[in-house]
């Protein structure tokens, strides 16, 4: 099996994240939240989405754009990790892992 380049690793773990927010932001919308969940999600899902296409379009301002994304997703790590529910566990675990792969790019 071929070793993915760093660049596909953080594409992947960025539409992971977004898709994990996405689902996060759908059960928590008439929800009553004591954080930002789900207004982070709303964020990190534009940011990862944009992260993975100027990746995938190797646009000269990726690197600046993985801090960002890496940014957002850290806060939304800290906000839907907050809570108990399944789906924002599962949104706060994708969010890290993009942390990982959006520091690992833009280092």
């Amino acid at each position: 099996m071929r070793e993915m380049s760093k660049n596909q690793v953080c594409i992947d773990a960025c539409q992971k994240c977004a898709i994990a927010c996405e689902q996060c932001l759908t059960a928590m919308i008439d929800k009553d939240s004591d954080n930002d969940c789900p207004h982070c999600c709303r964020e990190c899902i534009d940011l990862c989405l944009l992260c993975a296409q100027a990746m995938a379009r190797d646009n000269r301002f990726a690197e600046a754009i993985c801090e960002l994304c890496a940014e957002a997703c850290e806060w939304c790590a800290q906000q839907c990790g907050a809570h108990d529910h399944d789906h924002c566990q599962a949104c706060a675990k994708a969010c890290r892992e993009c942390v990982d792969a959006c520091r690992a790019m833009a280092a």
